[in-house]
């Protein structure tokens, strides 16, 4: 019984103690004072560009031409076979696929991965295939004395076709890639290079593949990224003793196309994976323009409808989460009677969570 009263004692007191408290409650000073939106929720906790460790790297949108992640960009280094591109480039712009190359002495000093023979022929389209695919060395200089007559001039062209492109930190000693002092290239012109030869159809063609058919035997690409990765379109890879592992990557995936260039890796396709893992949790693209219909039209003061356009349509690069958010307003400045090409006649406006993004002049005919 003693043990009883000695347990109710302490209960009895605690109980008094706490008549006249309620339960925990959120006062004002616990609530924020300004409402925050959950796109700058997001960008308190997105990191600007991922750690890699290649020694110089940059990543681009192809669609908007932005740069959206670099670190020594503008510093020169050895190419490797990333100037295969040029030499593709620079064939597609003198030759035709369907010419007949034969294999001479000359062409196989360096070493052939596709087994080129001294005496074979091939179509200059097989050649490109071996250049650009399982990326072959001796058909470098097949193609370069075929096109040019002799290597020297073909490299000659390969660094004239490099200037028209404005490229001042790019130039090139010999069409394969392998070590020379007179080669070098940046991250960035990479960039810009990559872009333009994803643009010609051929080029595109060829880098496309997973593998590519030469003479009898069908070899598989230096691309790694295929079967690895969804929506590879290319390019190119290169490793020598002085430019280390480099790579350069081609992604298109409904939610946008994205470009990478890595140089001086010791693992190119980690490197790559995580800078393009990086741009599609923060990026989409969201296409702009003015379809017609109803609502992309004005009544002028005659009671006559004039159709809105843009000049172009316009690409912006939003949050995954935000590409359904974006919201337009049609702004009418000048509702004439005789719209003139070339003069607005108001602004779409283009907005996310209440900020205006752009404002893109809107034509009317």
């Amino acid at each position: 019984m003693s043990a009883r009263r000695t347990l109710l004692i302490p209960l009895i007191v605690a109980s008094l103690l706490c008549s006249g408290f309620g339960p925990a409650a959120i006062t004002e000073s616990d609530l924020a004072r300004r409402p925050v939106t959950p796109s700058q929720l997001r960008a308190w906790r997105m990191d600007r560009c991922p750690a890699i460790g290649a020694e110089a790297y940059i990543v681009v949108s192809p669609t908007t031409g932005q740069i959206l992640c670099a670190h020594n960009e503008h510093e020169r280094r050895a190419p490797a076979s990333l100037v295969k591109i040029v030499t593709a480039l620079v064939t597609l712009e003198h030759n035709r696929q369907d010419e007949k190359v034969m294999v001479q002495w000359m062409d196989i000093t360096t070493y052939s991965v596709t087994r080129l023979l001294r005496g074979e022929t091939y179509s200059l389209r097989e050649l490109l295939m071996a250049l650009l695919v399982p990326s072959d060395n001796a058909a470098a200089l097949t193609i370069a004395r075929h096109v040019a007559g002799n290597t020297s001039t073909f490299v000659t062209w390969m660094n004239e076709y490099v200037t028209r492109l404005g490229l001042t930190d790019t130039h090139f000693g010999n069409p394969h890639g392998l070590d020379d002092p007179e080669g070098y290239s940046t991250a960035y012109e990479l960039a810009i290079l990559a872009r333009h030869a994803m643009s010609n159809p051929s080029f595109a063609d060829f880098v496309g593949r997973s593998a590519a058919i030469v003479g009898d035997y069908l070899w598989p690409s230096t691309n790694l990224l295929y079967g690895e990765y969804p929506g590879v379109k290319g390019v190119k890879t290169g490793t020598t003793d002085e430019a280390g592992q480099c790579f350069i990557s081609y992604i298109d995936r409904p939610q946008g196309a994205v470009m990478t260039v890595v140089l001086g890796s010791e693992d190119r396709f980690t490197d790559t994976k995580t800078l393009l893992n990086y741009y599609y949790a923060s990026f989409a693209e969201v296409r702009i323009d003015l379809p017609e219909n109803d609502q992309n039209r004005y009544l002028d003061e005659e009671h006559n409808w004039h159709t809105l356009y843009l000049e172009a349509p316009v690409t912006l690069l939003v949050h995954p989460s935000d590409a359904r958010s974006v919201s337009f307003y049609r702004r009418i400045d000048d509702p004439t009677t005789s719209p003139v090409a070339g003069r607005p006649v108001g602004v779409l406006v283009v907005t996310l969570d209440g900020a205006v993004l752009t404002e893109l002049p809107m034509y009317a005919r």
